[in-house]
């Protein structure tokens, strides 16, 4: 049995422009593409049950020079796939809320040109808008809820024994019964073993379709890089920052695969495809020492000239001299930092992450000694915020000069506490029709802000973004050839006052 699985294409449209920045920080174009994991892992389970999976990540560097005309020429392309191979099961990547206008439309194309085809679609948006979905969207069959190894394996076993009485027992999945009603199983199945999933079909993708000009990215182990692919080193988050709802696809229980199995796969990328730039994009990557030490020390024994970043953000509290030197001698040449904010008391109390401030400057410190480039998260606008708030989080920014600082506005996402916060408290801009929420997308870069705090005005939090846009753009380097240390300062945690992505998914550790 056939089955087709899709990655939309991000179509990403920056809302405003920087007047004081440079290219680097509001780029005109993509930076760069990089395969579907979520795809890649899919295949890899149907074909070791013995189902026949292909993909069409569209999230490439042809399909974006199509530019706004982008989704005519997918849509071709999927037709031309159903015309040649009429796989009997479509599964389509809803990841974040901003794609699923594109979802819903690729499922139509589907089912327009070969109505027998049943449609699955997966990750955090499905999951968090389950019923909204099924009940509203007719192309659309079935959805996996959070992790999709397990349910689209028992899905394909249905779809292929034509028997819909299988469905009922498919744990994190829900569909529409004979009669039109919708069943969903929340009962989580997570993959606990990660080990057992086998590698990531890399062979199903063409690497060539991703390749985009990489000259701006920091290489100062100076090797040309080629490709860039996405490695997970683990899965979920015990954290519980009260903004992020990764928890609703992975759950909280880190779990991790193996250091060698890792390495394995990262071996066979480096020496079969050429790919010589790794991004582990993990939930929580350096949560345990052990682990993060022994994928360093796999990489070296094995003598692999790479450069790795880790996008996602690491979490500040599990780093250590020890661990940073030796992800710098594995080949760690950039780091994602999640700091979210610098008010002490926005941060650890509202925010929930027991960060001390003295952590943060020190961790930058390490980072800096080891020539490790650094991104840092923050977030602004929670309902707590006030000027003197944003003053503290501005401060830190302009003191740590770390190379690339990131500040976003709030986005309250489903299922958190602060949706449930806001909801209660009554701060959405404007009249915010909840029933709605999904079907509102929510773009990648956009800066509009969609909750007041409790104490400032909207036209406050807007003079506040601009003043963070010419912070951003006095600081951003895409490749610092020299790296400094921070300025001198003294830390005081009781200094600050009295208050101390943009996507679907966590915006940061």
């Amino acid at each position: 049995m056939k089955v087709l699985l899709i990655a939309p294409y991000v179509y990403l449209k920056y809302d405003r422009p920087l007047e004081k920045s440079n290219s680097s920080v509001t780029p005109s174009s993509r930076g760069d593409f990089i395969p579907s994991g979520a795809c890649l892992y899919l295949a890899a389970i149907l074909r070791s049950n013995n189902y026949e999976p292909a993909i069409l990540d569209f999230n490439n560097a042809v399909v974006d020079k199509h530019k706004e005309k982008y989704f005519d020429y997918c849509k071709k392309i999927i037709i031309d796939h159903l015309n040649e191979h009429k796989p009997d099961l479509v599964g389509i990547n809803c990841l974040f809320s901003g794609i699923f206008s594109d979802v819903s439309k690729l499922a139509k194309v589907v089912k327009s040109h070969s109505p027998h085809v049943k449609i699955v679609i997966g990750g955090m948006h499905a999951t968090t808008f389950t019923k909204e979905i099924l009940t509203n969207c007719n192309d659309i069959d079935y959805i996996a809820l959070g992790e999709g190894e397990k349910a689209i394996v028992a899905l394909a076993a249905s779809v292929k024994a034509k028997n819909e009485n299988l469905l009922s027992s498919i744990k994190s999945f829900a569909y529409r019964d004979k009669d039109g009603v919708i069943k969903i199983n929340r009962e989580t199945d997570y993959v606990e073993d990660l080990d057992s999933l086998p590698m990531p079909a890399w062979d199903l993708i063409n690497l060539k379709e991703f390749e985009m000009k990489l000259d701006h990215y920091y290489n100062p182990r100076n090797i040309p890089i080629k490709h860039r692919a996405y490695v997970y080193a683990s899965r979920a988050c015990p954290c519980v920052c009260n903004f992020c709802d990764i928890f609703l696809v992975m759950g909280r229980k880190h779990r991790k695969r193996s250091p060698k199995v890792i390495v394995n796969e990262i071996e066979m990328l480096n020496k079969s495809y050429g790919v010589n730039y790794f991004s582990f994009n993990d939930d929580n990557l350096t949560l345990n020492k052990a682990h993060i030490m022994g994928i360093c020390d796999e990489i070296l024994k094995r003598k692999l000239n790479l450069m790795i970043d880790s996008p996602a953000g690491l979490w500040i509290n599990s780093l250590r001299e020890e661990v940073l030197a030796k992800m710098a001698e594995a080949g760690w040449v950039k780091a994602t930092i999640s700091v979210e904010h610098g008010d002490d008391y926005i941060r650890n109390k509202v925010i929930g992450k027991a960060l001390p401030r003295e952590k943060i400057y020190e961790v930058v410190e390490l980072l800096k000694k080891y020539k490790i480039m650094i991104t840092g998260y923050f977030i602004m606008g929670f309902p707590e915020d006030t000027d003197e708030t944003l003053q503290n989080s501005y401060d830190m920014i302009d003191e740590l000069q770390i190379d690339q600082p990131s500040v976003q506005p709030l986005i309250p996402l489903f299922g958190t506490p602060v949706f449930k916060q806001v909801v209660k408290d009554k701060l959405f801009i404007g009249d915010q029709n909840l029933d709605e929420l999904w079907k509102t997308p929510l773009s990648l870069a956009q800066s509009k802000f969609v909750i007041k705090p409790y104490n400032m005005s909207v036209d406050d939090l807007y003079k506040w973004r601009q003043k963070f846009d010419e912070l951003q753009a006095k600081h951003w380097r895409t490749n610092p050839n020299q790296v400094t240390s921070i300025i001198s300062h003294n830390i005081n945690p009781d200094s600050t006052g009295v208050f101390p992505r943009l996507i679907h998914g966590s915006q940061g550790k």
